[in-house]
C-alpha cells in the first residue's frame, strides 16, 4: 500500500444570501459565518523553501483568502436571475457577488473548487461548513501521481 500525506487549512467568512426557490425559510434573506476548508493530498516536496511539506500553510492561506474571504466576505450572494434582490442591493449600494449558481454551500463549495484549481493542483476537496454541524463538499479525483 503506498501511502500519502493531507494537509487543511481553513479560513472564515461571513456573507449574506437566500435560495430563491427553497420551499422553507431559506428562500428569506439571511446571513452565515461560513467557514471554508481546503484539503491538499499529496508527496512531501523534496526541493527549495517548501522541502518536507505537501504545501506551505501560508500558500493555501493565501489563495483561500482571495477566492473565498475576499470574494464573498460582508456581500450578499445572489443568483443571477433573482432580480429583486439584485435590485435591492443595488438601490442601496450593497456588495453583491452575482452568480450563475444558486447560493448553496454545495455550489459555493464548487465554485471556490474552480476558482483554486489551478493554482493549486493537488486541492482534492473544498468544505463549506453554513451553520457549525451544516457541511457541503466538493471533490475531484487528482491528476497528479501520488
Amino acid at each position: 500500500m503506498t501511502g500519502y500525506r493531507e494537509v487543511s487549512k481553513e479560513i472564515e467568512f461571513d456573507a449574506g444570501h437566500r435560495v430563491p426557490l427553497h420551499a422553507t425559510k431559506c428562500k428569506n434573506p439571511h446571513g452565515h459565518r461560513y467557514r471554508v476548508v481546503a484539503h491538499i493530498l499529496g508527496e512531501l516536496i523534496t526541493e527549495g523553501p517548501e522541502s518536507g511539506m505537501v504545501r506551505d500553510f501560508s500558500v493555501i492561506k493565501e489563495l483561500l483568502t482571495i477566492h473565498a474571504h475576499d470574494k464573498y466576505d460582508h456581500g450578499f450572494i445572489v443568483h443571477e436571475s433573482d432580480e429583486p434582490i439584485i435590485k435591492l442591493l443595488a438601490d442601496n449600494g450593497w456588495k453583491m457577488v452575482i452568480t450563475p449558481f444558486y447560493p448553496t454551500a454545495e455550489c459555493l463549495a464548487k465554485a471556490i473548487f474552480d476558482d483554486m484549481k489551478s493554482e493549486l493542483p493537488n486541492l482534492f476537496r473544498i468544505d463549506v461548513w453554513e451553520t457549525p454541524t451544516s457541511k457541503a463538499s466538493y471533490m475531484e479525483d487528482l491528476e497528479v501521481e501520488l
